[in-house]
């Protein structure tokens, strides 16, 4: 049989659950980054209409401020009357959905693996097709949730603007070639990753997302504090952008570092298991519902910090052990 002929014999017959699994983990990052335009359109609309107050200040004279807000042009023939901070808040909960969205996309991403492993339907097809889904859902939807932060909050012609450019490119880019090293990696621990996981990162930007958004008491204080250290040159709302921007880059090179991640879902939800893991995720889900953003953020980054923790420790005790055998072997 000629080999294209038995390809496309092969491609004929598909696993059409856990295909549908891994595709619905794709329209999550696509539905992600759609939900970002919209943020960015009522951004662009609130702004339009700030512009518009401020011009209309300035040619009545006495710079007082005008008692109604200007209605959205755009949207009088509609009947709706939205105002600039109507736009803003519309901005915010588009900004929100597009981060929500990526957590359904990490459950689609971990149920196509677990149940194409339980139907005993592995295939090089499925694999490429997981990939190709996680580079859009967790390589590219999340620097474009940074950007569409930063872009709500920075002048715009802001010196940074094409540093936090490179920034998200470099972590899509790192994206990529985690998931390309992970496809040709052969054998190994199963309960070990070698790098951060690309849906750990995408956790990490996106909860640090919903931080700054959040408007806690405790980070108003960090962002004074940084503007303050900075002699005052920089706005306390563009230090939460800037920060964002270098976070996002650590985050991206940290997914093609060789540091050790455990796989938490093969390592301690799968089998029987000691009873207080399930008393712990009890305790999680219960904190998770009283606090989700600060709950959530601890969790993805705590992973990636104590991950970094562990691979210290054992780039430490290799190196002790090189330096005894060397010292042994001379002795």
């Amino acid at each position: 049989m000629p080999p294209n002929k038995h390809l496309r014999s092969n491609l004929r017959r598909v696993n059409v659950l856990p295909s549908l699994l891994t595709l619905g983990n794709f329209a999550c990052g696509f539905f992600s980054i759609v939900f970002c335009l919209n943020a960015l359109f009522f951004t662009t609309r609130a702004q339009v209409l700030d512009d518009g107050r401020d011009a209309a200040q300035i040619v009545s004279g006495n710079g007082a401020r005008i008692p109604d807000p200007l209605p959205d042009p755009g949207l009088e023939k509609s009947g709706k009357n939205f105002t600039a901070v109507d736009n803003t808040a519309r901005a915010s909960y588009m900004l929100h959905w597009a981060c929500a969205v990526l957590f359904a996309g990490m459950l689609f991403d971990m149920l196509d693996g677990k149940i194409a492993r339980h139907m005993g339907a592995d295939s090089a097809f499925g694999k490429e097709l997981d990939s190709l889904a996680d580079i859009v859902t967790f390589g590219v939807a999340p620097p474009v949730i940074a950007i569409t932060l930063w872009i709500s909050v920075m002048p715009v012609r802001a010196s940074w603007w094409g540093q936090v450019m490179i920034f998200g490119v470099v972590y899509a880019a790192c994206a990529a070639l985690r998931l390309a090293r992970y496809n040709v990696e052969e054998g190994g621990d199963k309960n070990l990753f070698s790098g951060l996981p690309s849906p750990a990162a995408a956790g990490c930007v996106v909860t640090a997302v919903l931080l700054v958004e959040g408007n806690y008491g405790f980070m108003a204080g960090v962002y004074e504090w940084i503007s303050w250290a900075s002699f005052g040159e920089i706005p306390t709302v563009q230090v939460k952008a800037r920060l964002l921007g270098v976070f996002l880059l650590c985050v991206g090179l940290m997914m093609v570092t060789m540091v050790p991640f455990v796989h938490l879902a093969n390592r301690y939800l799968t089998g029987r298991k000691p009873f207080f893991i399930l008393v712990l995720v009890v305790l999680f889900l219960a904190l998770l519902w009283h606090e989700p953003r600060i709950i959530l953020f601890l969790a993805f980054n705590g992973y990636m910090v104590v991950g970094l923790a562990f691979g210290a420790r054992k780039a430490y005790r290799n190196h002790r052990e090189k330096q005894r055998a060397q010292f042994g072997d001379s002795a």
